[in-house]
């Protein structure tokens, strides 16, 4: 019998960063799927509400884990969520079946959303009764579930779902070992290769040993171990550098990251060298989270890396922040931080800027670092500095001195829905530039937000003049009215050419997939659905997709996150 698409795409090992062995799933069977006609779908009553998720939660290339032997069946719900940690509910995975899960799991990516990035995270992390299946599946989706939360940049999850597994096997074990070291658990990892079972006699466990001896300062030891590997004739591209250079002996560092890489990062920290230049080009996240928080990494990668890393959710915007104030500056940007910062560009710049900001006890200067800190408000990397900087935007009190800051400030705090700070700066614009935020102020605001004008909302996004208003003014109709706003009809007549918005039209199957799955109230299929239906689009490339996703979120009992994700969106259009 060929095996079924999910079983060839399990046993697929991913490209990434080449963990042990790829979590290849070689216990699932032929897909099932339900069978029969259609069920007529009623509209669903009133769904219990989610915790609040606050805009700047966590919030990650794939990895390469195989596990061959798979945890047993009753691992699938396990989770790596405490009752403390916002889980979703036990039974999210009520009405959604094993295939499905399996199928579309593996659809979720990362994304600079912070609501995406924390619904991704609790839906892959949260102890919940398994979905439905007609026969166990071996502990697949388990496997599926700790491949994601690697790619999104959480292993240290994904090591949790995995150790609470019984007895695993020799591939189970070099995952957690190199899960281990990727989350800075070097202990763990250590453990679990001191404790193999003395059958297991793969290279790796040699590699790992010597690699644990010269985290001990085993330098004996660790040169006996590769004197093993030499004599065994085993591939070399510079790990046994890596390892002398640990235990203190001076050799010449390999240009690229050998392997296993997930070694080679901690002999690299531990021997207090930077990474070869290239080596963050394109990494997975969650090598961008151990080098942003390995503190053996010199200062400008680990800044480098920790802006990917929080753009993604992969680490916390006050880790982001921490990097920042972490760059050593020199007399001269200190004393000239806008001159310097332009002059160096990229992170560091930012770090100048940042630092600057933070430092400044005038509130004016404080102001204009942090305008130039932020940049263009619709850069790729505006939602991680935005979140990074907003305990620096909550200290600076909106006062006729700042003005000039006003629109930046009102549009930035709306974005952290930082309400009451953002409604202070929009009362202190004019009229004009008022007519601008309405839209955003609507969204993020509701019935507390500035009363709507008498323009259209093509006018309030831009106006005749600006080549995109109409689009960014129908993504707001699309964004309010999935948040349940009636809008006034003279406000959308502008809008009756809707081929003049240029927003096409969602995927039919997804956009279907995530209605059926909201409208039943399906919380675990819901989120799969959204996840699979915006792929690896960014949430201002299909806005009518994405208010879809708004409403559907509203319906399965996440009135929040479906307005976070508003907020997110909205940024996103340049609203």
């Amino acid at each position: 019998m060929p095996a079924s698409p999910a079983r060839s795409r399990a046993r697929r090992t991913v490209a990434g960063f080449g963990l042990a062995a790829a979590l290849a799933v070689s216990t699932i069977g032929p897909a099932r799927a339900q069978v029969g006609p259609p069920v007529r779908l009623e509209p669903l009553g009133n769904a219990p509400a989610a915790p609040a998720v606050p805009p700047a939660q966590r919030l990650p290339a794939p990895s390469d884990i195989t596990v061959d032997q798979l945890p047993p069946p009753g691992a699938d719900g396990s989770g790596a969520l405490g009752p403390n940690d916002r889980p979703l509910p036990a039974e999210l995975w009520q009405g959604t079946t094993l295939a499905t899960a399996e199928a579309l799991i593996q659809r979720i990516k990362p994304s600079t959303s912070a609501v995406l990035q924390d619904l991704a995270y609790r839906l892959l992390a949260s102890p919940a009764t398994a979905p439905e299946a007609d026969k166990p599946d071996g502990g697949a989706l388990l496997a599926y579930r700790a491949e994601r939360l690697t790619a999104l940049g959480h292993p240290d999850a994904a090591l949790a779902l995995l150790q609470s597994t019984p007895s695993p096997s020799e591939d189970a074990s070099r995952v957690i070992t190199d899960l281990a070291f990727l989350s800075g658990d070097s202990r763990t990892a250590c453990a679990t290769a001191h404790g193999r079972d003395p059958a297991w006699q793969n290279v790796y466990w040699d590699q790992a040993t010597a690699t644990c001896q010269a985290l001990d300062g085993q330098a004996d030891e660790a040169q006996l171990s590769l004197d093993i590997l030499r004599e065994a004739k085993v591939k070399d591209d510079g790990f046994s550098a890596l390892v002398l250079k640990a235990v203190g002996i001076d050799t010449k560092l390999p240009d690229s990251l050998p392997a296993p890489q997930t070694m080679s990062l901690v002999l690299f920290q531990k021997a207090g060298q930077p990474l070869p230049k290239k080596a963050l080009d394109g990494a997975p996240l969650a090598i961008q989270r151990a080098v942003a928080q390995g503190s053996g990494f010199p200062p400008d990668q680990r800044l480098a890396a920790a802006e990917r890393a929080a753009l993604y959710g992969a680490i916390a915007p006050e880790r982001l922040a921490e990097a920042y104030l972490a760059t050593e500056l020199t007399d001269e940007d200190r004393q000239s931080p806008l001159n310097r910062a332009k002059a160096a560009g990229g992170a560091r710049g930012r770090a100048i800027l940042f630092q600057a900001a933070h430092d400044a006890g005038q509130l004016t200067a404080k102001a204009s670092f942090l305008l130039s800190f932020l940049g263009d408000g619709r850069s790729e990397l505006f939602p991680a500095l935005v979140r990074a900087a907003g305990p620096l935007l909550i200290e600076v009190p909106a006062s006729e001195d700042l003005k000039f800051a006003a629109p930046d400030f009102a549009r930035a705090l709306y974005a952290l829905d930082q309400q009451r700070q953002a409604g202070a700066w929009f009362e202190m614009l004019g009229s004009d530039a008022q007519v601008g935020l309405v839209p955003l102020a609507q969204i993020a605001a509701g019935d507390a937000a500035p009363p709507w004008p008498t323009e259209t909302l093509a006018d309030l996004a831009g106006g005749k003049q600006d080549a995109g208003a109409t689009r960014r003014a129908t993504a707001a109709a699309l964004l309010l009215t999935a948040e349940g706003v009636a809008l006034p009809d003279p406000m959308l007549l502008s809008l009756g050419d809707a081929a003049g918005a240029g927003l096409g039209a969602p995927s039919a199957g997804p956009a279907t997939m995530l209605a059926s799955n909201a409208a039943t109230g399906r919380l675990g299929g819901t989120l799969l659905a959204l996840f699979a239906a915006l792929g690896d689009q960014s949430l201002g490339a299909q806005p009518v997709l994405a208010a879809q996703a708004v409403a559907a979120l509203r319906r399965v009992g996440l009135p929040d996150e479906a307005r976070h994700l508003a907020i997110d969106i909205a940024i996103a259009e340049g609203l």
